[in-house]
């Protein structure tokens, strides 16, 4: 009996987006095989973060690398990592802040979402440049800088569109000798984004690993300058304190490093000619079906550079659409704002593309009979 059976899971084909309530997305064999060789023996855990980290940083072209766990656990480590300056004993007070001079860590007000949250779990207070919804000026950003900022934070896809530009960011940021952090979790494909953020001068940039690296989905990666990243690894697990809770495994080591390798391995023109591929036969499906108003947007749903399909059923709304597909267990996404369906294959492989789009048409004709 599978686990599915004994559990009584429900089996999903995931046309949405690589959220982690999905489950994010799923392993190519490399990653499984790495994950289980260095499950049969013991190691010795910190000098394999290390040298994980050196290899990573190698092929990301980065001065440093530090495997976390998960991407909000990396926005923890780094505010926390920020505020201590290197003060061990400030670090195990976390989050009792009052042992550090500067506790602030600055967060752009229009970008405000759920994750800087995991920023204040550090005891690091917030300071909000702006206000939410409202576009910020470089003026007002640069007003809210204090002598007690200890960083910045910049989210690459949360209402970056109404804040200065990074390179605005770091500049102001890089006068007052502030690192910048930039959080750019689902921010893959391009694989460019590795290198980046950091050439442009953050400090370090973060990453989802289990998005699109296909790697494992409790896993996380910050690149950047190596004496943040020397911070990250005195700092964090199997170290006591603050991040204890957000344990590495060798096994997440291990299946990161393969996928990041892998994923570099695929050239972008490949990459995206796949992805394209399978939106072709999405909007083939949708024209069958005969949907209204398809259209091939560039960007995924988190501003990713992976195409996807939009369009609007007729004759069902595309919320009550969505809930059917769901039940016959696809995934799809959902835009209130058009009432259209997004159909998003970066997480398929072309024959579960073909099972998705088989499915959308089974359901549109079962509705037409019934």
């Amino acid at each position: 009996m599978s686990v599915f059976e004994e559990l009584g899971l429900r089996r999903y084909l995931n046309a949405e987006d690589t959220y982690t309530s999905n489950g994010a997305s799923c392993m190519p064999p490399e990653v499984y095989r790495a994950m289980e060789e260095i499950s049969s023996a013991w190691v010795d855990l910190e000098d394999m973060q290390r040298k994980v980290g050196q290899a990573l940083a190698q092929c990301t072209r980065n001065e440093a690398a530090y495997v976390t766990a998960g991407a909000a656990s990396a926005l923890t480590l780094c505010a926390a990592a920020a505020i201590t300056q290197g003060d061990r004993e400030a670090f195990l007070s976390l989050p009792d802040a009052s042992r550090c001079p500067r506790d602030e860590v600055m967060v752009l007000a229009p970008q405000r979402n759920a994750y800087m949250r995991s920023i204040a779990a550090s005891g690091a207070k917030l300071r909000w440049a702006g206000e939410p919804g409202t576009p910020l000026s470089l003026q007002v950003l640069e007003a809210a800088f204090t002598p007690r900022t200890a960083a910045v934070c910049y989210f690459v896809f949360h209402g970056a569109s109404l804040c200065p530009s990074l390179e605005d960011v770091l500049l102001a940021a890089r006068s007052r000798n502030v690192p910048v952090f930039v959080d750019a979790a689902a921010q893959l494909p391009p694989a460019e984004n590795l290198w980046r953020f950091t050439e442009m001068g953050a400090a370090l940039a973060l990453f989802s690993g289990g998005k699109g690296l296909a790697g494992p989905q409790d896993s996380g990666l910050a690149v950047g300058e190596k004496l943040w990243v020397q911070r990250l690894q005195e700092l964090g697990a199997p170290h006591e304190g603050l991040c204890r809770g957000s344990k590495v495994t060798r096994e997440t080591l291990a299946g990161l490093y393969a996928a990041v390798k892998l994923f570099l391995s695929v050239p972008e023109t490949q990459r995206l000619a796949s992805l394209l591929e399978k939106c072709q036969l999405a909007q083939a499906s949708m024209e069958r079906c005969g949907f209204t108003d398809i259209r091939l947007l560039r960007k995924g749903p988190a501003g990713q550079d992976s195409p996807r399909v939009l369009g609007r059923p007729a004759g069902i709304g595309a919320q009550a659409l969505r809930q059917a597909l769901r039940e016959d267990g696809l995934l799809v996404g959902y835009d209130a704002e058009e009432n259209v369906l997004s159909f998003h294959p970066q997480m398929l492989t072309l024959a579960q593309t073909q099972e998705a789009c088989r499915m959308l048409e089974y359901r549109i004709l079962r509705g037409e009979e019934t």
